[in-house]
């Protein structure tokens, strides 16, 4: 049940199928609810960094049980305010309670811990002429503080108030302030109440985890503008993370911002891989851009293939398309900037419209949508008509939408691949006859994408050591991190070397006996 917990309603919930308003009604967090939030986290910070790793794991494991016990709740709540299918977001409660069990044994195991011995070496240079006596050096990661957290609009269970940057964070010893999502503040707020609950049922302090309510940017701003957050996780469009990058980077001290932002994820499909297996192709990209009604990070929002190989398979894909009905995109903000940039494709010179799934019958809501799918040649993807806009080629559209680019021969999709600047994902149909094609087409994947697919979609991702949920701008502001798998929790740790230091004294830092010694 969610719990009125303030006197006043700045802004609602609204049932993304119908476009109504839900109740409660939510407030905007006050400049002193997040002094006082960012006040607890802070005091928070030192006995959580230096709790057992044991007592993290059991946090993160009775969160995930208080998700279950309410799982019904939460599930009807969170198909209401984003539309999703049921399957839909059970496959993300799923997720995201598998994700919490996960970083609860990877937290027990420390599994970041990273350290080095450097031994001293009193003796070095005796006998030279030059006497040059070595330190010991020790070096380790340890929590770098209270976490801020903007969890994203298209993942409300795994990319959000209990999601991806909360389980790194708590994991590694940091304390977490989230500022829910405003087109699910209701799903948040029953996320919020299960953390809450278990911080208090375990012990922990109370600045463990906080969730704030807003929608407005200049609470967004205060939050993370606050000297007590020592670091930011955000998921979101360009804009919103361009404007929290220049915000902590104005902050007296400037603090770390990781942040996913846009990606179009090319996918490149070469001649052997659509005369083996054309078909099986199509009806793949038809349902890895439908997933999610097209509001994955990862959706292929750009194809690009041989234009004398394309007819049949354009065929197939529109009868795919053809099958699938509208459904509601998440917000009326998301559904106005998907008809904008269908507008944009629409009013280009040179670009087709391939398909147009339309915004549905009478009975549905008002943010209803089908595919839309665009074709167009190298040159017009790569110009921009309008200099102030990005090229369609860089252009995410948040949606069913994507755009078909034909080529005229391999040598010009080699062309294209060198366009790309930074992706969350690109991919690779292939067949062996490929091979060449193959060869020259990955190192110039390797320079823009932080995950290559090989005859798959981009769409799903596995949780892992090897996870790469990251890229080049302006898929991430941060290239070398990743947002999702274990090495996420790296995000949040920062090395301390310690100077001759007894060993005597650094018990209270952990067990050293499985530090990594100098290269031989």
């Amino acid at each position: 049940m969610i719990e009125k917990p303030h006197d006043t309603d700045d802004f609602h919930a609204f049932n993304a199928g119908t476009g109504e308003p839900i109740s409660p009604g939510f407030s905007e967090a006050t400049e002193q609810q997040i002094e006082t939030a960012a006040e607890a986290a802070a005091d928070a910070s030192l006995w959580l960094s230096s709790s057992s790793p044991r007592r993290r794991g059991e946090l993160l494991d009775r969160v995930a049980a208080g998700l279950i016990e309410r799982q019904q709740e939460i599930v009807e709540r969170c198909a209401l305010e984003t539309g999703y299918l049921a399957e839909r977001v059970i496959g993300e409660f799923q997720r995201a309670t598998g994700q919490l069990k996960l970083f609860a044994q990877l937290a027990r195991q420390s599994w970041w811990d990273e350290r080095q011995v450097d031994p001293a070496d009193p003796d070095r240079g005796i006998g030279t002429g030059i006497a040059r006596p070595r330190p010991e050096m020790r070096r380790r990661l340890v929590p770098v503080g209270p976490v801020a957290v903007f969890g994203a609009c298209n993942f409300p269970l795994a990319i959000s108030v209990i999601g991806n940057e909360f389980v790194a964070a708590i994991a590694v010893g940091c304390p977490v302030i989230v500022k829910s999502h405003p087109s699910h503040p209701g799903t948040c707020e029953l996320l919020g109440q299960v953390a809450t609950e278990a911080v208090k049922e375990l012990g922990f302090p109370s600045g463990t985890f906080a969730l704030l309510h807003g929608r407005r940017p200049e609470t967004s701003r205060r939050l993370v503008e606050h000297p007590a957050i020592a670091a930011v996780g955000f998921t979101g469009s360009p804009k919103g993370g361009r404007a929290l990058a220049d915000a902590v980077l104005h902050r007296p001290h400037p603090i770390p911002l990781f942040a996913e932002l846009g990606s179009t994820n090319p996918v490149f499909l070469a001649a052997g891989a659509i005369e083996s297996r054309g078909e099986s192709i199509a009806t793949g990209f038809a349902e890895s851009l439908r997933f999610g009604n097209g509001h994955m990070c990862t959706k292929p929002g750009v194809v690009l293939m041989l234009e004398r190989q394309s007819g049949p398979w354009i065929e197939q894909v529109t009868r795919v398309m053809s099958q699938q009905p509208p459904l509601p995109l998440l917000s009326e903000s998301i559904a106005e900037a998907f008809d904008q940039s269908i507008a944009r494709y629409r009013s280009t010179p040179d670009v087709q419209t391939l398909y147009d799934g339309g915004r549905g019958g009478p009975a549905d809501g008002p943010w209803h949508r089908g595919p839309h799918w665009f074709a167009t040649d190298p040159a017009t993807a790569i110009g921009c008509p309008d200099l102030q806009a990005e090229s369609l080629l860089h252009c995410e559209t948040f949606g069913p939408a994507s755009l078909l680019v034909l080529c005229q021969d391999e040598s010009e999709m080699l062309l294209m691949a060198r366009q790309f600047s930074g992706s969350l994902t690109t991919t690779l149909h292939a067949s062996e006859a490929d091979g060449e094609f193959t060869a020259d087409w990955l190192p110039l994947a390797e320079r823009f994408a932080g995950r290559i697919i090989h005859n798959g979609w981009p769409t799903g991702m596995e949780i892992g050591p090897a996870t790469q949920h990251g890229g080049p701008y302006p898929a991430s502001l941060d290239g070398n991190s990743t947002s999702v798998g274990y090495a996420s929790l790296q995000r949040f740790l920062r090395p301390v070397c310690y100077q001759n230091w007894p060993a005597s004294e650094l018990t209270a830092t952990g067990d050293w006996s499985q530090a990594t010694g100098p290269m031989p």
